[in-house]
């Protein structure tokens, strides 16, 4: 049997490589949705996934620029290290703060991108709309917002493990996420700020080997503050969950691309 790539790994060597294969191709389609934009000053807003920011810096080019917004330091801090050896076509600078209040001027960027940024999005406090509205206020007039995230079109063994992740956030922490809903709500959402939007919906995307990952993954509410029924009733759900995975694989969502154009230009 090939041998791990190392010891908590649940794939061999080849299964990494056709993992991460598909994983690059998921991005390339949803980052193929942008069209043109070479020489733009692009934000990604709400990550430091070293995938996507790679994916955008090979469209943007030498001539552009690339910012990554994310709140968690630590994920900045492995996205930087990630890419420090890596020659990027558009350099990546790095920005801690919260998409609810950008640390930028207005007229910062020509463009604003974020996948999956809204229904991991906790708006306990203020409403989606406001940070859309947040984004949107540090793009030139003229400039586009655009957003892919996952809906509910389709039945998904991942959907159920976003609500699972949903729940314990709030049993854990009192956080609302905006989760996974349907199309129809992001749509929404942008046209309340940005005019011209347009929309795209995309098949579910299968990752080869996704499932051995996910059934690898251990229980995230351990060690956490959780009432105790709250605790077995999660348990139970995500071991019913884990179940089906076994038997069906581990299916995707739906993927929905969002954009529009900010008024005035």
């Amino acid at each position: 049997m090939a041998q791990r790539l190392y010891r908590e790994d649940p794939l061999t060597p080849e299964e990494r490589e056709e993992f991460e294969v598909d994983l690059i191709a998921f991005c390339d389609r949803e980052l193929d949705r942008l069209g043109e934009i070479e020489g733009l000053r692009v934000l990604y807003a709400g990550g430091a996934s070293p995938l996507w920011l790679e994916g955008l810096s090979q469209r943007i080019g030498a001539e552009g620029s690339l910012t990554a917004l994310e709140a968690d330091g630590e994920r900045l801090a492995v996205a930087r290290a990630s890419l420090r050896e890596m020659d990027l076509d558009a350099p990546v600078q790095f920005v801690q703060g919260d998409v609810f209040e950008p640390p930028f001027g207005a007229d910062a960027f020509d463009l604003v991108y974020s996948a999956g940024l809204f229904h991991e999005l906790d708006v306990r406090e203020r409403p989606a709309e406001d940070a859309l509205a947040a984004l949107v206020g540090v793009v030139r007039p003229g400039g586009r917002v655009a957003t892919s995230d996952f809906v509910d079109s389709t039945a998904a063994a991942q959907i159920e493990d976003e609500e699972l992740s949903r729940e314990l956030a709030r049993a854990s922490s009192g956080a609302i996420l905006y989760g996974i809903g349907p199309p129809e709500r992001l749509v929404a959402l942008h046209e309340r700020v940005l005019s011209g939007v347009r929309s795209i919906s995309s098949p579910p995307f299968a990752i080869r080997h996704l499932d051995k990952i996910v059934l690898s993954e251990k229980d995230h509410s351990e060690g956490l503050r959780i009432p105790h029924q709250a605790r077995r009733e999660l348990r139970r759900r995500r071991e019913d969950s884990r179940e089906q995975v076994r038997r069906e694989g581990y299916t995707r969502p739906t993927t929905i691309y969002v954009e529009g154009i900010v008024p005035g230009g």
